[in-house]
């Protein structure tokens, strides 16, 4: 019914469905979170989080459905893969808030990069610390092909 392309997109539309709606049951589920430079609170009234969580439910089983009735491939995950890739994401990020980068929003103040490159330097430094225990193996043989 599908041909090879649409099989892919429907899939990858699914996909994207589920992942959001495993965010909205993992908001529903952990409520509050008090952070550093930002906090999350789920005010919700109780009876509305019932209710979208009944929804996230019947959505699921729709995708389901879906998935059987046109035979999707289901794509196995490694959450080590997932983690690099968001830390090679965030040191990206971090370079590009350093102060010679902060100039394209106005004058930076000359000891700006002293105080504050130094502890993104170091931030980063640890990121590049994890990204290389996610690289080994338990054995600690590299396994930089399976990561990336």
């Amino acid at each position: 019914m599908l041909n090879k392309d649409q099989k892919r997109g429907l899939t990858i539309a699914l996909r994207i469905m589920e992942e959001n709606i495993r965010y909205i049951e993992q908001v529903f589920n952990n409520d509050d979170y008090n952070g550093i430079l930002y906090d999350t609170k789920c005010n919700m009234d109780e009876g509305v989080k019932r209710e979208i969580f009944k929804r996230t439910l019947l959505i699921k089983d729709r995708i389901k459905a879906l998935s059987e009735r046109f035979d999707l491939e289901k794509e196995p995950r490694d959450p080590a893969k997932e983690i690099f890739g968001k830390m090679s994401s965030c040191w990206c990020i971090l370079e590009d808030a350093k102060a010679r980068k902060l100039k394209r929003y106005g004058v930076v103040a000359n000891e700006l990069e002293d105080v504050l490159d130094p502890h993104l330097n170091g931030i980063i430094d640890l990121i590049f610390d994890m990204e290389r225990l996610l690289l080994e193996k338990p054995g600690g043989k590299s396994d930089k092909e399976s990561i990336l």
